[in-house]
């Protein structure tokens, strides 16, 4: 709902984020992983934002979903990136998608591995979908917040806390790295005269 909201008032892009545990052996605590597709998990089950009743007034009944994260936005991050020195911390990969709010098993990762996911959370592409569905541009991304336990002798256990401390380490670039994104949205609105 609140991204249909924000349609009806003109915005035509969502920049969404959230935390996120890493999957990818490669990424570290503090990595930004852009989203360029994602698994949608809780999708298997039913649970799709778009079930139910069509209103084609927000686009048609079935989506295709190959091309929710927009491209142009996603190279412009990455070239942002580049020139404020964060180019090192940046990785584009899949996101997989699960409803919390319990972390996830070793079982569950390892085959979230094997489909091909770098990184999990509990958010973000219900709205992805639904502004995909009304027309917006999308680009979304993930703040690596800990390394998911893989290894059955492996005593760590993840926790909000990791969150919360990653989430204020990268704080300050993050502001600046998003700062240089929403000016490149204002630009592009501007020349398309919106």
């Amino acid at each position: 709902m609140p991204v249909r909201v924000m349609k009806l008032c003109g915005v035509t892009h969502l920049i969404a984020s959230n935390a996120a545990g890493g999957i990818n052996e490669e990424y570290n605590e503090g990595d930004i992983m852009i989203m360029k597709d994602h698994i949608n998990f809780m999708g298997f089950a039913g649970n799709n934002p778009l079930v139910g009743f069509n209103d084609e007034r927000w686009g048609p009944r079935f989506i295709p979903a190959n091309k929710v994260y927009d491209k142009g936005l996603r190279e412009e991050a990455k070239r942002i990136a580049t020139k404020i020195g964060m180019s090192p911390i940046v990785r584009e990969g899949v996101y997989v998608f699960l409803g919390g709010p319990s972390f996830e098993t070793i079982a569950e990762i390892n085959m979230f591995r094997i489909c091909g996911a770098n990184a999990v959370g509990m958010s973000t592409v219900g709205e992805a979908l639904m502004a995909y569905h009304a027309g917006m541009k999308v680009f979304a991304f993930s703040l690596i917040t800990n390394k998911c336990v893989q290894d059955y002798d492996d005593d760590r256990e993840a926790n909000h806390s990791e969150v919360l401390d990653v989430g204020a380490k990268r704080s300050g670039i993050l502001k600046k790295w998003i700062g240089g994104i929403v000016e490149y949205i204002r630009q592009e609105c501007h020349q398309n005269g919106y």
